[in-house]
């Protein structure tokens, strides 16, 4: 489950952190207010291609990072994949982060450490559904 989200230079978005409860959230308002770029900076974080254009205007880099609370079930299933990958794992939160550059270059971490964008969709894809 996404716990919290932190978004800086993105698109639009000076800077936001969202503090997600447990289970179902909802984000709700009006059109142009930015619900579908927090939905695009999720999906950046998850995997998604990225691109330039996306950083906010002024800025030479945009940044999105999230905290994920995993259930027992999900962390011990997720832990073999980032042994594989030599990711510290603490069993109960996972880390990811997507550092978009104006110059086209983008960095991805788990746990603090740089892994390359593949990997972060595989992971990803087990953390979050968006309907």
């Amino acid at each position: 489950m996404l716990a919290e989200l932190t978004i800086r230079d993105f698109a639009i978005i000076d800077q936001l952190h969202l503090t997600l409860g447990s289970g179902f959230n909802v984000l709700t308002g009006e059109t142009g207010a930015g619900k579908s770029i927090i939905i695009d900076a999720i999906g950046l974080l998850l995997g998604d291609r990225a691109s330039p254009d996306l950083v906010r205007a002024g800025q030479e880099k945009a940044l999105i990072e999230g905290i994920f609370a995993l259930p027992a079930a999900l962390a011990a299933s997720l832990e073999p994949l980032l042994h594989d990958n030599g990711l510290e794992s603490d069993g109960g939160e996972l880390s990811m982060a997507r550092e978009i550059r104006r110059g086209g270059r983008s960095i991805s971490r788990i746990n603090g450490s740089t892994v390359n964008t593949a990997l972060l969709a595989e992971i990803g894809g087990a953390l979050v559904d968006i309907h």
